[in-house]
């Protein structure tokens, strides 16, 4: 018996100067690319992994891929593949779903789930969330109506999200899938993001955070109303996307290696994460691991706790008082809140404990 999965695997070894080439061909052909640059030497092998990117959703790939690996034969799969499984009837299946979804594109995951031949078990893993009146290309309407029409088929929907989330579902139009959803907590390796956030500036010369697009599901309107509320304070970003009026433009896109983290954390204070719509975002986790406080709308998956402040995305003035307080708050007390936080990424969201919830739940399935 074999496990076949699916998900994202990146470029490797593109030479910068055909960057841009490599990128207008992939759009049309990036089933080629992958399955023959990639996959067709490592589909079924163990993975050299060293030059994969650390952050998610590449980081997820290699932690699943090895854990499923050390218990089954494990063959590995891009998600725009159009590739079609043939499946013996004591495979596993665990794809991720074409992504961004289109009206007209399928990968492995649409093929595989609506195979005639099918293998003893298939399970689909996504990150989740149910807000519906999200607009833009990533997990909105359209994606959740995708995945609707697969969950018939599959016995495991694997959800990636904050508890919020979960606890959302029950009232979603998407309440019936509850019955083979099994919840999955992000994770980060604390290893790749070293606790930088050591001291704190002056009382009321604090500074803010944001890492991500400028989007409307990140929550960037919210954030720039935000800041221009609080002209005293100031805020600064580091993402891709247009200008967010309020706040200051740190790098559009940059590596987030240890030592550009050091030099942010001289000036930064706080992490804050305004999103409408993200399941289960790792820029929090990896946050925490660097040691900023961080404030978070609930929307972000995270209800608030001793190491997560929530602001409100419906209550701007509930949310300046917030940032206020911090703003304020004795700098023992913040390194405090800044050691919790670290300790509580190590302790409850490491890559064995998530890829022991699936492991486990494919296996109890199996059986």
């Amino acid at each position: 018996m074999k496990l076949h999965f699916v998900y994202s695997i990146p470029q490797i070894g593109r030479k910068k100067p055909f960057q841009k080439i490599i990128w207008k061909v992939k759009k049309l052909f990036l089933e080629y690319f992958n399955s023959t640059l990639f996959l067709r030497k490592r589909r079924y092998e163990i993975c050299d992994f060293n030059d994969w990117p650390v952050q998610s959703p590449f980081e997820n790939t290699k932690n699943i891929y090895l854990a499923l690996n050390k218990i089954w034969p494990t063959y590995l799969y891009h998600l725009t593949e159009r590739s079609k499984i043939k499946f013996d009837t004591d495979d596993i299946f665990l794809g991720h779903p074409y992504f961004p979804i289109t009206a007209t594109e399928k990968g492995v995951t649409e093929f595989a789930i609506i195979t005639k031949k099918r293998p003893k078990l298939k399970a689909i893993i996504t990150p989740l969330h149910c807000n519906l009146t999200i607009k833009t290309s990533h997990i909105n309407l359209d994606f959740l109506n995708h995945v609707d029409k697969m969950v018939p088929n599959c016995d495991i929907l694997f959800g990636i999200m904050g508890e919020y989330w979960w606890d959302q579902w029950k009232t979603s139009k998407f309440a019936h899938w509850q019955t083979k959803m099994v919840r999955l907590d992000m994770a980060v390796n604390t290893s790749n993001y070293p606790k930088v956030k050591n001291t704190f500036n002056l009382k009321g010369k604090r500074r803010f955070l944001f890492i991500g697009r400028n989007d409307p599901m990140k929550g960037s309107e919210f954030l720039s109303e935000l800041a221009l509320s609080l002209p005293q304070f100031e805020f600064g970003w580091i993402g891709s996307g247009s200008e967010i009026r309020g706040l200051k433009r740190i790098s559009s896109f940059v590596r987030l290696t240890p030592d550009f983290m050091k030099a942010i954390a001289l000036e930064y204070d706080f992490f804050i994460s305004p999103s409408l719509a993200d399941p289960n975002p790792t820029t929090i986790l990896e946050s925490m691991a660097w040691g900023f406080p961080v404030l978070s709308t609930i929307e972000s998956g995270y209800y608030e706790s001793d190491v997560i402040t929530n602001i409100f995305s419906n209550d701007l003035e509930k949310s300046k008082v917030v940032l206020e307080k911090y703003q304020y708050l004795d700098e023992d007390d913040l390194i405090t809140i800044s050691n919790n936080a670290r300790n509580y990424v190590c302790l409850n969201h490491s890559w064995d404990k998530f890829t022991q919830t699936i492991c486990s739940t494919i296996l109890k399935k199996y059986v």
